[in-house]
């Protein structure tokens, strides 16, 4: 069976593989090449279950893509490393659902929490510098004998035949593509730092710093964020660019030192869950559908190119 995959972020590309990896003929069609994409090469990506439950498809999803992260930064894969992550909180709770002891789970003590919270979680996560990591994974596609064309996709219908299977893996472009409604763009404004090394990331989805992170990679990080839901423009914002980095300077005090080496704007796909389904097509194979993952595209990369593999081949 043959296959046309849209879209060349990590969504795509980690569908791809597994595609080619079961035997599919997969190819990628898209309108960015990986370095362009307008999610997976701007995000300060490391593992983090934003918004899961323990129930959830994604939580399934998540714990395998963890897996092939860790096993992928054991082998030296250029991009990835594994760091312990500070999850800071407002009140003290039960342990969140994702603790786990063989990657040294475990409560922060007093130094390691600012003003105003109550306690962190710390646990080793992925850390993913993105723009080499996408280049691995668009060479480990090539090896495998996947190609790449840069096209815009105008209709999924344009792709299809009577031996191929379209995986639309097109980000905030499957909402054009598929008329869902549900889906949206969700700005987020990121800087990066440079001059100082730090050991450990940063991150807290509540309080005064919401939605603050410091994600660091070797003498650079990647500090955000905003979440900006419907907004498509691209334009970073200055006085953003300097909350931002106020916010990191109280997380890390250490990045006081650092200067500016370039801001992004990216546009996370936004949805109320993320599709991963087979649509039927009369005469051809079907549309496969992966795209909403929200600011989980690379938590849950793998975990959903498998399940596009289960459902392409069985």
């Amino acid at each position: 069976m043959k296959a046309t995959v849209v879209g060349a972020g990590v969504i795509g590309l980690t569908s791809a593989i597994r595609l080619r990896e079961a035997g599919v003929d997969a190819h990628i069609v898209a309108a960015e090449l990986p370095a362009e994409t307008v999610a997976s090469a701007v995000a300060g990506a490391i593992w983090f279950p934003y918004g899961s439950s323990p129930d959830a498809p994604e939580a399934g999803w998540g714990r395998a893509s963890l897996e092939v992260f860790a096993d992928a930064a054991a082998a030296g894969a250029p991009g990835i490393a594994l760091r312990d992550m500070v999850d800071l909180r407002m009140e003290a709770g039960p342990d969140p659902w994702w603790a786990n002891p063989e990657r040294g789970f475990r409560h922060t003590g007093p130094g390691d929490i600012p003003a105003g919270y109550a306690l962190g979680y710390i646990q080793q996560t992925a850390v993913i510098d993105v723009l080499p990591h996408l280049d691995y994974l668009a060479g480990l596609f090539a090896s495998l004998g996947g190609t790449i064309t840069r096209q815009r996709v105008a209709a999924l219908a344009d792709l299809s035949g009577p031996d191929v299977l379209v995986v639309n893996c097109a980000g905030v472009g499957a909402r054009a593509l598929t008329g869902d409604a549900d889906l949206m763009p969700v700005r987020g404004q990121v800087v990066r730092l440079g001059g100082v090394e730090l050991e450990r990331v940063t991150i807290v989805d509540e309080g005064p710093l919401a939605y603050g992170y410091v994600m660091p990679h070797g003498s650079e990080c990647v500090v955000g964020g905003t979440r900006v839901p419907g907004e498509w423009d691209r334009t970073p914002d200055h006085a953003v660019t300097e909350r931002l980095i106020e916010k990191a300077i109280i997380l890390e005090p250490a990045l006081v030192d650092a200067h500016i080496v370039d801001v992004k704007v990216g546009l996370r796909p936004g949805r109320s869950s993320v599709r991963v389904e087979h649509e039927a097509v009369d005469g051809t194979p079907g549309i496969i559908h992966n795209y909403g993952h929200g600011g989980n595209g690379w938590s849950l990369s793998w975990g959903c190119a498998a399940e596009v593999m289960l459902l392409a081949v069985g």
